[in-house]
């Protein structure tokens, strides 16, 4: 006759509960991300005021299916800042993507901006970009003169 009936139940029970979560917590943490480096593009700004400075995008994907965001990084600058002035320094950015598997491909635009107030690093609203499944190319460029284009290679979720 067992001495603790009760307890090894329960130490059974704990224990098949234990190995179920841990099967559901690895499998919905399969869910594939991919997170990118940080890219700097060098770019002048659309407002005459402002001379320009940089954008830092990178990209991420496995929050949405057939979606990846991008997330921008202002750091541009106005010499009208060393005054009372506050021009508010701006500039459109665009991400050409294309998927290797459908062969559809597109453009997003989103606006970025930094104002002295706020300082000139400022991160910007992402964008999310609907692109289907499967393995992309994205290159981002600004309105403005810039360099490089960074380009991004992302795997299939």
């Amino acid at each position: 006759m067992k001495k603790h009936p009760v307890v090894t139940r329960s130490l059974v029970l704990a224990s098949a509960l234990t190995a179920v979560i841990g099967t559901s917590a690895a499998q919905a943490g399969a869910q594939e991300r991919y997170f990118s480096p940080q890219q700097r593009i060098y770019t002048l700004a659309e407002v005459p005021q402002c001379l320009g400075g940089t954008v830092d995008v990178n990209v991420q994907s496995g929050y949405a299916p057939n979606e990846i965001r991008a997330n921008f990084t202002t750091h541009l600058y106005s010499p009208a800042w060393a005054g009372s002035a506050d021009y508010e320094c701006y500039l459109s950015i665009y991400a050409d993507w294309r998927n290797h598997d459908t062969g559809l491909s597109g453009t997003a635009e989103q606006r970025v901006a930094s104002w002295r107030f706020q300082g000139p690093n400022v991160a910007n609203p992402y964008v999310d970009i609907e692109t289907g499944e499967g393995p992309l190319t994205v290159t981002f460029r600004t309105s403005a003169a810039h360099t490089p284009s960074p380009t991004f290679e992302v795997p299939a979720r």
